[in-house]
């Protein structure tokens, strides 16, 4: 037996959680990425160019937060580092990635019933920016 190695172990597999949950975040943004660029294909087709902008403003808020997801503080403390994360943090780090889970279903739903004539961008817009303010909490929960 070697003194603190199940807590490291545990450290370990959270380590691992959190990075899976991160990356399964920035794939399902990528088909909501995908699901944009599929619905925008006719409005070039069609030169619907402030349908082609509402798109391309959201597929790039998108991008943005792949990027930030993928560059995000780990939800964890290292086993020799002296502030260590408390699990009432990391239980709201972890509910806070699930929700975002959420939110991206809602992006991809409401990116499916968009008008292909006109569509609104205001509520995905809204949800987006949402996501971010609720994963932006996550930060502030590592800094407490």
């Amino acid at each position: 037996l070697i003194p603190g190695f199940g807590s490291y172990f545990s450290e370990q597999r959270r380590r691992d959680d959190d990075l899976a949950m991160r990356r399964y975040l920035v794939e399902r943004l990528q088909g909501s990425k995908k699901l944009l660029q599929s619905f925008a294909l006719p409005f070039v087709e069609t030169a619907n160019f402030d349908a082609i902008k509402g798109a391309e403003a959201l597929r790039s808020q998108m991008e943005l937060m792949q990027s930030k997801l993928r560059a995000a503080t780990e939800g964890y403390s290292s086993w020799f580092e002296s502030n260590r994360i408390d699990e009432t943090k990391l239980k709201e780090v972890v509910d806070l990635d699930r929700d975002l889970v959420g939110f991206i279903d809602k992006l991809d739903s409401l990116i499916s019933t968009l008008d292909t004539v006109k569509p609104d961008f205001a509520e995905v817009t809204s949800t987006l920016v949402r996501f971010k303010e609720r994963f932006s909490r996550r930060k502030d929960i590592l800094a407490k």
